[in-house]
């Protein structure tokens, strides 16, 4: 019954098109007003499934390029070779007016030599974190035959601070000699000082 039903409205849609002319008019006049509708909902939804794929897309290449610049690289890849932490000397003047030279025990002139490792990546920067230690006077061990454990328990903690090198171009197998002057804030004076290094940080890119 249904279907007789359509079929019947079918026929009878069909008769006042064909010999009724406004209601001819009418039915085009709505079927454009239909499919216009159709068309500009289409456009809308397939430009922000277009605008969802490009969006998907930059957050991969961007997750893929923080992935490679912060975790391709680890600390242990970057080999810190020989290593200097000395004051630099002062120009000072004693209580009649006779000018000397002294080390500035608060100025610290680092320089070190940093050799990327990796196969694979170039390094982009490197943060090192310098910690000074004041010792006792008889400790007497070299900075060369420093070991960090026994450090930490016979010498004080009186400085910590991170240095950076950026930016870089440092490609698999080469070196880098650093310098820069670091100061270490509220450092008392140091007494027998000691330091250590260690690679906090390290960015890369691929390897061109």
């Amino acid at each position: 019954m249904r279907w007789l039903v359509i079929y019947l409205l079918l026929i009878a849609v069909i008769w006042l098109f064909v010999t009724n002319r406004v209601w001819r008019r009418g039915l085009l006049a709505f079927s454009t007003i239909v499919f216009g509708v159709f068309m500009l909902i289409f456009t809308l939804t397939q430009r922000d499934t277009d605008g969802e794929v490009k969006t998907a897309d930059r957050f991969t290449e961007v997750r893929r390029q923080e992935s490679v610049t912060y975790g391709a690289v680890k600390t242990t890849d970057i080999a810190i070779g020989q290593t200097s932490l000395t004051n630099p000397v002062r120009t000072v003047f004693d209580s009649a007016g006779r000018e000397r030279a002294e080390p500035d025990l608060f100025r610290w002139q680092l320089q070190t030599s940093l050799t990327n490792r990796s196969t694979e990546f170039t390094v982009a920067s490197v943060t090192l974190r310098v910690t000074l230690y004041s010792c006792p006077v008889f400790y007497d061990v070299v900075q060369a035959d420093i070991d960090p454990g026994k450090l930490n328990a016979n010498c004080t903690v009186i400085g910590t601070r991170t240095v950076g090198f950026d930016p870089l171009e440092l490609k698999p197998a080469e070196s880098y000699q650093g310098e820069q002057v670091v100061t270490f804030p509220n450092q008392p004076e140091p007494r027998n000082p000691r330091y250590w290094i260690k690679v906090q940080t390290v960015t890369a890119k691929q390897a061109g």
